[in-house]
């Protein structure tokens, strides 16, 4: 931590929202998980072959969006380990193609942000559809 007091204060913001990027990657991995799990384990076998179309498709939507997220985190690890070389003067490269990479990044997770939150709500719409179905037939 000490170096990165050496960065200059943009150079430090980008450091700051790379580590809060790559804390919000580890929280949408444990819930993709979660949610694959749910759908996998327990909604499949309730719905009828219509409804685990959907599920199948959404489970795939999922599973894109998982490599994505490795991609972007491979990026993310770079950006944080040239940030670190910069603070200690070893960066050979421009500080312009670091500000380059974090306009990149900050695109690349905003997009994955939203791709995310578009599949949790088509994953939410259906389970409640399911839930309302099924609340239906035991009335």
């Amino acid at each position: 931590m000490e170096t990165l007091i050496k960065l200059s204060a943009r150079s430090l913001e980008y450091y700051i929202n790379a580590k809060r990027w790559n804390t919000d990657l580890e929280f949408y991995k444990d819930e993709i998980d979660f949610l694959n799990k749910l759908l996998k384990e327990n909604f499949i076998h309730l719905t009828n072959s219509k409804r685990n179309v959907v599920i199948i498709h959404l489970i795939g939507k999922l599973a894109e969006l998982v490599n994505e997220k490795h991609q972007v985190k491979e990026l993310l690890d770079h950006q944080l380990k040239d940030l670190e070389l910069l603070a200690e003067d070893l960066f050979i490269e421009s500080k312009e193609a670091i500000a380059g990479k974090q306009a990149h990044l900050e695109y690349l997770i905003r997009d994955l942000v939203n791709e995310y939150r578009e599949i949790k709500k088509s994953i939410f719409v259906l389970l409640d559809r399911i839930l309302t179905d099924d609340e239906l037939k035991v009335n």
